[in-house]
């Protein structure tokens, strides 16, 4: 499931865009790096591993998206362990909160450099903070279709459970210039799936399977939104 939060690199039109906007995010996102790298170090690795800057300015943006991407590579091997034992769940789970509020922060920036892309106006005073909000949504609903996807997969063939779920998923809402937010939800489910466990009706991987997934939808839309506020606070 991480995988799909796996950055696209900006275009040379993006990129020249991006460069006209004032950059609020700089502080936010140079933290989420600091992070990062000092929770590697506690595997015995160096903080450059995986990301070898350790601020936003300091590189271009795109290499600055792919220093991001690559420390999914630390990740990548342990996931398997992270969802199937609750010991290797808590070893990770701050930093996984950690990382998906960068990647989150990252890719509202990216769709703020296409929307300026689409939209192009120097002085910010055409903008429609509608139109703005909306396109935004289109990140926000791609992730979330594909994060239910793998909440119903997690049930296998059981269909009661599915069909709770899929009623559960029935209150999503989307409104015409309002930021999607399903962390309501995605909280829902979370209980639901704690006292199925409980009742022992579904396995702790299972359970743990849809905290994961849970950490990664939620922390994203979480600084998603953070950061994309910032460009639509002045628009009209």
């Amino acid at each position: 499931m991480i995988q799909i939060f796996k950055l696209k690199e900006l275009n040379q039109v993006e990129l020249s865009h991006l460069e006209e906007l004032n950059s609020w995010w700089d502080k936010p996102v140079d933290k989420k790096i600091a992070k990062c790298k000092l929770f590697i170090s506690k595997f015995g690795l160096q903080p450059n591993d995986y990301i070898t800057f350790d601020s936003l300015k300091e590189v271009n943006f795109n290499d600055y998206i792919r220093g991001v991407n690559n420390y999914l590579n630390f990740y990548t091997p342990k996931l398997k362990t992270i969802v199937s034992e609750r010991h290797a769940f808590k070893k990770f789970d701050k930093s996984i909160i950690n990382y998906m509020q960068l990647n989150g922060y990252t890719a509202s920036i990216s769709t703020i450099a296409s929307f300026y892309t689409e939209e192009v106006d120097h002085d910010l005073n055409k903008f429609n903070k509608i139109d703005a909000i909306n396109f935004a949504n289109k990140v926000l609903l791609e992730k979330w279709n594909k994060f239910k996807r793998e909440v119903l997969s997690t049930f296998g063939g059981n269909e009661i459970i599915k069909d709770v779920i899929k009623g559960i998923f029935e209150n999503e809402v989307i409104y015409d210039g309002v930021f999607f937010d399903s962390r309501i939800i995605v909280n829902t489910i979370v209980k639901y799936a704690s006292n199925l466990l409980k009742k022992t009706e579904i396995t702790e991987k299972q359970f743990l399977n849809i905290m994961y997934l849970a950490y990664l939808q939620s922390n994203f839309i979480e600084s998603f939104i953070y950061i994309y506020k910032g460009f639509t606070i002045n628009l009209k």
